[in-house]
């Protein structure tokens, strides 16, 4: 058996093994990135689903009262109240949201689809779970939120990640200028061995500590030199991925938030538009039905109050997306391990806002 030790005179061998656990860390970080986002896409592709079902409804809605406005004017024009080009023009809308409900329902359908891919579910379980209603979640965008400490964006994992990268970078710029300077090794051997010869046994044990060795490096055409350089590339090159991502990760939250104020201010003038719409097409088929309006004027309220139904719904999927986005840019409740370390060994600290 033989082996060998290097004496770590320039701590070569330490920036290496620093190297190492940094990039351990940084891996493992990505991977609590890569579950935030199958988490936040799963939490978008839900909401997304339930707000198509309220599309889903809103449609339906007006498929069936553009059925009854065609059967009512079907009706006069037999009698011979109402043109047959007014009829036909009932049909014709009736058909039209008909082919709105089919297309709402097959965005649905494929949602689901969306779904079953991210949480690996079968589509009848995962259809059972969904049978249960949904609300939108309380609290959501009840108060702007007009800043958030930066050092949040630490609990990144991406962030974290890219951090560790550069300590990395950095040890590995020490493993390299180490690694101009003389190498000092001890080595040492132990040996057995057995021998039969006519019939005696003759047995042997040998041990060896040394030479201590020496290696300087002289003539190496510049190749050491040029690692440096190169480990001083990457440390460089790191440092300018970690500013991108910080940059990234603040117009990350800055976005999300200008769009849950947005949202925010925007759900009150909405639902108000709905209420004010429909109190006007009820006005304007009441009109139609006694004869006193026409059926383009009628149909005239019902676009501009289908449009508004749809926004205000759409709004109510942009808030919770906001959310989500918000969630997802402070990292998903992410702790870093120093942060976890710390808060172990003071157990009475309170808990952090997630």
């Amino acid at each position: 058996m033989q082996a060998a030790w290097e004496i770590d005179l320039f701590g070569r061998r330490q920036a290496q093994a620093d190297a190492a656990a940094a990039r351990l860390r940084g891996a493992q970080a990505g991977w609590h990135d890569a579950r935030v986002a199958v988490a936040a896409e799963t939490a978008t592709s839900y909401v997304d689903l339930r707000v198509c079902e309220r599309q889903l409804e809103v449609a339906r809605n007006d498929a069936r009262s553009r059925a009854e406005s065609a059967r009512l004017t079907g009706l006069s024009a037999d009698a011979g109240f109402t043109a047959p080009a007014v009829a036909a023009q009932a049909r014709a809308s009736a058909a039209e949201a008909s082919a709105r409900v089919t297309q709402q329902q097959a965005q649905c359908d494929l949602t689901v689809k969306a779904l079953i891919a991210l949480t690996g579910l079968d589509e009848a379980a995962l259809r059972r779970r969904l049978e249960a209603g949904w609300t939108e979640p309380s609290g959501i965008a009840a108060g702007a939120i007009p800043s958030l400490p930066a050092a949040l964006l630490a609990q990144r994992p991406d962030v974290y990640a890219a951090e560790r990268n550069v300590e990395a970078a950095s040890a590995d710029v020490g493993a390299a200028r180490a690694d101009l300077y003389p190498r000092l090794s001890l080595s040492g051997q132990l040996g057995s061995a057995l021998i039969h010869v006519a019939g005696q046994n003759l047995s042997a044990r040998t041990w060896q500590i040394g030479p201590l060795a020496l290696s300087m490096p002289v003539f190496d055409a510049g190749r050491r030199a040029a690692a440096t350089d190169a480990a001083v590339a990457r440390y460089e090159e790191a440092v300018v991925q970690y500013e991108a991502r910080v940059r990234q990760a603040v117009r990350e939250v800055e976005e999300a938030l200008v769009n849950l104020r947005s949202a925010d201010d925007r759900s009150d003038d909405a639902r108000i538009a709905v209420e004010g719409y429909r109190v006007s097409f009820a006005a304007a088929e009441a009109r139609y039905r006694s004869g006193l309006g026409s059926l383009i004027e009628l149909e005239d309220q019902r676009r501009v109050l289908l449009a508004a139904e749809t926004t205000l719904v759409g709004l109510q999927r942009d808030r919770v997306a906001a959310w989500i986005a918000l969630y997802r840019a402070l990292g998903g409740g992410w702790r870093t391990p120093e942060t976890s370390t710390a808060r172990s060994a003071n157990p009475n600290d309170e808990e952090a806002p997630r």
